[in-house]
């Protein structure tokens, strides 16, 4: 009878270590992100050890450190960051010559500098600094600057509801809108070139590894080039050639009178 007991209890602490691993790997992916790459000279600063030295962070290793912590980057240095949150994953970038302080993992604080995350979860965020401060809703690929007076939020890919007053603000693949003052006042977005940016970004294409969202940018891009396409064929190939060069002829007799 005693040896059932033992056994059932040796089997009831297995299962109950089984939980403690697995919530303890869980804690360790969550708060422990993996550099997954970098290039150059970054460091982290722990707020729980605000008098201790910047810790170089290398390639290949976790952080080690419970946040809020802040990651800086020198320049012409780049870092990505592997992320998870309730078994979700995504992925940050950080610029060179960025500050960005980590208060949780979808909760910063920038100093400076700029940032991509690239996340295919619904999820919200909260991004402040010492001007402004954005809280958006969804989903996608977005790059955000520093300003003088606040952010540049550029959405690469997907769809984010921004926070803002009167009214909060849709922004879709494509817009560029800057964010100012410390309720989040959203500008007027504008539709900026993804095909140019999505070739020179460096938070893009700096890196060896595609983004998680490399197919959903590439179709953002692609989908962009053919409502512009339409819309001038729209405009051009709705008139006649007989329209045309009457348009073409009073043209010229303006230049020309």
């Amino acid at each position: 009878m005693q040896s059932r007991y033992s056994v059932i209890n040796w089997i009831a602490w297995c299962i109950a270590f089984f939980f403690v691993q697995s919530a303890f790997g869980q804690f360790e992916k969550e708060f422990f992100p993996e550099i997954s790459y970098l290039a150059g000279d970054v460091f982290l600063v722990s707020k729980h050890k605000p008098n201790a030295q910047p810790k170089t962070l290398d390639k290949n290793e976790s952080i080690q450190s419970i946040p809020p912590y802040a990651i800086v980057s020198s320049k012409d240095s780049f870092i990505e960051i592997d992320l998870l949150q309730d078994q979700s994953p995504y992925t940050l970038r950080l610029g060179q010559s960025t500050g960005l302080e980590i208060r949780n993992v979808t909760d910063f604080y920038l100093f400076k500098g700029s940032f991509l995350i690239a996340d295919r979860w619904e999820r919200k965020w909260a991004i402040e600094s010492n001007t402004s401060k954005i809280i958006m809703n969804g989903s996608g690929t977005a790059i955000i600057e520093s300003t003088p007076l606040g952010f540049k939020l550029l959405i690469l890919e997907g769809k984010y509801e921004v926070e803002s007053v009167p009214e909060n603000h849709f922004l879709l693949s494509g817009d560029l809108a800057l964010i100012t003052g410390t309720v989040g006042k959203i500008s007027q977005r504008i539709q900026i070139e993804l095909p140019l940016l999505l070739s020179s970004s460096r938070l893009v294409n700096y890196f060896p590894k595609p983004l998680a969202t490399q197919s959903r940018l590439i179709s953002a891009a692609q989908v962009q080039v053919l409502r512009t396409k339409s819309k001038y064929d729209a405009f051009i190939g709705g008139v006649s050639e007989e329209r045309k060069l009457r348009i073409w002829k009073i043209g010229n007799q303006q230049k020309n009178p």
